[in-house]
């Protein structure tokens, strides 16, 4: 009876073990499962990040997460091969990551030879919806199964140790010892499967950590990529800071900060734009020795519950606060600074180590050349429509501006003056004072035509010496007496040159007026040109309109 009992319960310890060993078993499968689905959201974030910013370091995390997720799949194999349908599953889910892989492979290959826009162009989403809904649906379908086995193991298992128990009870007639004995038997096994089964919450619970970052991390990436696209289709600086300081929010909710620009001075940064609820206040201008940031040309953080910190000087004294944090970022473009960044956020907005950081500092790397390419766009816009010497229009302006303004003029039934201008015996002054006297002459010419036209005229050097002039919404009158104002500060006017004071000279001015003296731009220039010489012929310094005889 006694080795029957010991049998027995040699017997029952045996199938309680086994029991837990495939709970056990059970639990590295669901895990397993998890390592697979991570990796493959890890190599599909890594890629899509690289796709959309080029960045390096997403480069490497894409080509390091590939054979991880070869490793996991495989070893997802090798746990099912005990279970014919979970071993198909499996093979499934690896034949589906695979192909996975082979498309943002295709597209990563596209983006090494033809760019970023390219792989942008070439992304089939419809393709990998459905590769991720068949990952999602096969992993479902294992996690439920092994859940099922799970539960059908832990009901056996129960059941083991409910018949060894009786068993022992059985046997402590016979012998004490031996219940003893198996009493620790069956406790140590069963602090064993509690163990395994709190191990695996534990790791469940991290896995669901870790892709609550994943998911946070992708939807901040997901916004810089829709910054990136926006900011490229911005046209002015107020768009551009606009579309800055909301994407700084949705990355950084609660956020609030200023944008810096350089002035032409190179001396001091002018607050041009502020967003949010000021956390932290920063002061409308500050010179480059008043950041840190500036000084070091890197981004300088500082954090309320630190006590010894450098301190911006531009930034009220006592900041920040406990439970605040500020961020000043520098921005630049080809080596050379142009403003700067300034962002205040609670501390628990900006607490998720370095990310956010870096997505700022990515924000303030593509706001700084986009500032950068905007006053390019200007100084070469005003370069291409602007006169040198005499900061007035050139001529092409002149062709373009003149056919718009006739039409409008036309289509409301208002007058449009021309003023044709140039300046008496100027082949004169130039032979006898020399071509640099003779430029600043008309440097000195244009200005006094500038300063005497309306805020809407046209002022134009039309080539050497001659000016002209579009006066929208101006009779015949009108455009004599402002003539007439301009041939009188032309003719009191005097040029300073080399030491010397040269001048004054005079100037001939005709004029033409749509619709009497024609309607289209070159009937007006011709009238306005033969009314100058005109007026040279009848003997220089005056002001003549067509209509007069």
């Amino acid at each position: 009876m006694l080795l029957g009992v010991g049998v027995a319960s040699v017997a029952g310890v045996s199938s309680l073990r086994q029991s837990n060993a495939w709970i056990e078993h059970t639990y590295q499968v669901i895990n397993r499962i998890e390592v697979v689905e991570r990796a493959i959201r890890s190599a599909e974030a890594s890629a899509r990040a690289y796709r959309l910013t080029g960045h390096p370091d997403f480069r490497s995390q894409y080509l390091a997460s590939i054979p991880e997720v070869e490793r996991a799949t495989d070893a997802l194999g090798m746990l099912t091969r005990d279970n014919p349908v979970q071993d198909a599953r499996a093979r499934t889910l690896r034949d589906t990551a695979r192909s996975h892989l082979s498309e943002l492979r295709r597209l990563y290959d596209l983006q090494e030879t033809q760019g970023l826009d390219a792989a942008r162009l070439a992304t089939d989403t419809g393709l990998t919806l459905r590769q991720w809904s068949e990952i999602e649906t096969t992993g479902t379908q294992m996690r439920r199964d092994e859940l099922h086995l799970l539960a059908a193991r832990k009901a056996r298992s129960s059941r083991y140790a409910d018949r060894l128990i009786a068993i022992v009870v059985l046997g402590m007639l016979l012998s004490t010892a031996v219940l003893i004995t198996l009493m620790v038997s069956v406790t140590r096994e069963n602090r064993r499967a509690r163990a395994l089964e709190q191990d695996a919450l534990g790791a469940a619970r991290e896995m669901r950590c870790s892709l609550e970052q994943v998911d946070r991390l992708s939807h901040q990436r997901h916004e810089l990529s829709r910054y990136s696209g926006l900011l490229q289709s911005c046209e002015t600086l107020g768009e551009i800071v606009q579309l800055s300081g909301e994407t700084v929010r949705r990355l950084v909710p609660g956020a609030s900060g200023r944008f810096y620009l350089l002035r032409a001075s190179q001396n001091f940064h002018e607050s041009i734009a502020s967003f949010g609820d000021a956390l932290i206040s920063s002061t409308d201008s500050l010179l480059p020795a008043d950041c840190w940031a500036l000084r070091r040309g890197q981004p300088h953080t500082l954090v309320g519950s630190e006590s010894l910190q450098l301190t911006c000087t531009h930034l009220d004294a006592g900041t920040p606060a406990p439970g605040t944090t500020s961020l000043c970022l520098p921005l630049s473009a080809q080596g050379a600074s142009i403003g700067l960044l300034h962002v205040s956020a609670s501390a628990d907005a900006m607490d998720h180590g370095t990310a956010v950081d870096e997505l700022l500092g990515q924000l303030a790397e593509q706001l700084g050349l986009a500032i950068a390419n905007l006053q390019l766009r200007e100084t070469l816009r005003t370069q291409s429509l602007r006169d040198p010497l005499t900061g007035l229009f050139n001529r092409r302006y002149l062709e373009e501006s003149l056919a718009r303004e006739l039409q409008r003029c036309e289509r409301r039934g208002l007058p449009l003056s021309v003023l044709m201008l140039d300046v008496d015996h100027f082949k004169r002054f130039n032979d006898t004072h020399g071509h640099a006297a003779g430029d600043a002459l008309l440097g000195q010419v244009g200005r006094q035509i500038q300063g005497g036209v309306r805020a809407e005229d046209i002022a134009c050097r039309y080539g050497g010496e001659e000016f002209t002039v579009v006066m929208p919404e101006l009779d015949a009158a009108g455009a004599v007496a402002r003539a007439e104002q301009i041939r009188r500060a032309v003719e009191i006017a005097t040029v300073q040159h080399l030491g010397q004071q040269l001048g004054p000279v005079t100037m001939s001015i005709g004029i033409a007026t749509f619709p009497g003296d024609g309607t289209t731009p070159e009937m007006l220039l011709q009238m306005a040109d033969a009314t100058l010489y005109r007026a040279k012929a009848e003997g220089r310094n005056r002001v003549l309109h067509v209509s007069h005889g």
